[in-house]
């Protein structure tokens, strides 16, 4: 390293610093991909044909939700914005988008798509510049997968140009409704989008008609119960479960003194303070929740009693200001059996202002049960130039284990010990590109006087572009012990944003 910078100060309950440097994962993600029929085959139906067209004939109404985003650079559907409001939506007649529509623009077609017999279909989709069809096995989008996509501009109804338009021959069910998405993204010159299939009997529908499509109901917050915030103090053996909690400017869910208790299936959404604060507790448990819009997701204070556990939680956009905006914080969280893991995050620049995405301060689990934070989904981050990935050991802490975390464009860094002891960083993946913000893709340091002893840092793979584009991808402070298995690490590795799939928020 050379040219090294850097800046260090504490700021309420935790220490950040700033790297400016100028010198010179082995978790296997799911890509998306086009999928074998067998991954999209239901139970067959036993009611009689009479019965299906009626029922077919009482769900069909004969159009799917068209949004558009405009103004909107590039010729792949990865660039649409689809978390964001659209620009314009309607509801149109047909599995069929305008031809020559504009420059600049994408948009996605959604609904229902009803078979009329149950049997074996084969999709088709043609598109200019790019396009993608997905099919549910069910109603379900969460449950969709790519069956077909465009590689390049066609023609319009242009079916055969790529292999990859047409999908497997797909088994669905008669009278089953079964989500439907298309995406495309137009750049410039000639537009089109149009997707067919063909029938059991051989009849293909060119594109699919408006007699077999239902519009796209929006029902994410149909499971859930609206309530006010709640506040529990000394309590134990509790579930919260399937809430709605929404605005103000206290915690939606505030634990103090608590004990044995679950938070499972809720939406917290849409607050000036955290979604779920917890002080001096124990043995709580927080899984299957949807958290967006708030400043910090989960935020974990002074609780020494272990079993903190955040599981398979969505993260979408915390808001912070500094020194809140972390999906999960613990602060002085101590003791075994506590856990970070199975969590999809995603912050979209413009629309949060994170800091850490995960920040353990003087945190710290046992010899035996180390604090886990694996197989986490990471995307997103800045434009604080404090702020990232993964920062481990912060003032202190010790025990902790990271292993098995996805992080795209995680923010000013990927992941970090910033002092502490028995901590571990292995089998994770980090790419970053350039930005006004970014810096290093996997640092060790010691802040404050914390130092880092019994350190493992190995076979991550990193590949991390600063600020001034150049690939910064690991930093070791010189006054740091050397990591067991640093060079064991793939600094440059060849990864790319492409380590996680498009989507990877699905609760609403």
């Amino acid at each position: 390293m050379k040219n090294l910078f850097l800046t260090a100060q504490t700021r309420g309950s935790r220490c950040f610093f700033a790297i400016l440097a100028t010198s010179p994962l082995l978790m296997s993600c799911q890509k998306d991909q086009t999928v074998e029929a067998s991954q999209l085959s239901p139970v067959i139906l036993t009611q009689s044909a009479a019965n299906i067209d009626n029922g077919i004939a009482n769900l069909v109404t004969g159009t799917v939700l068209r949004e558009v985003w405009n103004y909107k650079s590039g010729n792949d559907v990865s660039q649409i914005p689809v978390n964001t409001t659209p620009s314009s939506a309607s509801q149109i007649s047909s599995l069929e988008g305008p031809v020559n529509n504009g420059d600049s623009y994408g948009d996605r077609l959604r609904g229902y798509i009803l078979p009329p017999v149950t049997g074996d279909y084969v999709f088709r989709i043609a598109a200019d510049d790019s396009g993608e069809l997905w099919l549910s096995t069910d109603a379900q989008p969460a449950n969709k997968v790519k069956i077909a996509h465009t590689l390049s501009w066609t023609n319009t109804r242009e079916w055969t140009k790529f292999g990859s338009q047409k999908s497997k021959s797909i088994t669905l069910n008669a009278g089953q409704k079964y989500y439907i998405e298309v995406l495309h993204k137009q750049g410039g010159g000639g537009s089109n989008l149009s997707v067919q299939w063909t029938l059991p009997n051989g009849t293909t529908e060119s594109p699919v008609p408006g007699n077999r499509l239902s519009p796209y109901v929006d029902n994410s917050d149909a499971a859930y119960a609206s309530s006010a915030v709640i506040d529990l103090y000394g309590k134990k053996d509790v579930t919260i479960s399937g809430k709605f909690i929404s605005g103000g400017s206290a915690p939606l869910i505030k634990l103090t003194n608590c004990e044995n208790i679950r938070i499972t299936g809720n939406k917290l959404a849409n607050s000036s303070n955290v979604g779920i604060y917890m002080y001096n507790c124990k043995n709580i448990t927080i899984d299957n929740n949807f958290f967006t819009n708030v400043s910090t997701g989960v935020y974990a204070d002074q609780s020494n009693g272990g079993a903190i556990v955040v599981n398979d939680n969505q993260f979408l956009n915390m808001q912070g200001p500094f020194p809140r905006g972390q999906f999960v914080q613990f602060n002085n969280v101590k003791g075994a059996g506590s856990s970070i893991s199975n969590n999809k995050g995603e912050n979209i620049l413009g629309q949060s202002y994170p800091e850490d995405a995960i920040s353990l301060y003087q945190s710290s689990g046992t010899p035996q049960s180390p604090v886990l934070v694996k197989n986490n989904w990471i995307r997103g981050g800045g434009p604080s130039n404090s702020g990232g990935g993964i920062m481990l050991g912060d003032q202190g802490g010790s025990y902790l284990y990271a292993s098995d975390n996805i992080l795209v464009d995680p923010g000013q860094f990927g992941m970090a010990i910033s002092g502490g002891d028995h901590i571990t960083i292995v089998n994770n993946s980090i790419y970053g590109k350039q930005q006004s913000f970014t810096n290093v893709g996997l640092y060790v340091n010691d802040i404050g006087g914390y130092k880092s002893s019994a350190t493992k840092v190995t076979n991550n793979k990193v590949k991390f572009y600063n600020t001034t584009n150049y690939q910064n991808n690991a930093w070791l402070s010189p006054n740091s012990a050397k990591p067991e298995g640093w060079d064991a690490n793939q600094w440059g590795a060849a990864v790319d944003a492409n380590l996680l799939p498009r989507t990877i928020i699905t609760k609403k």
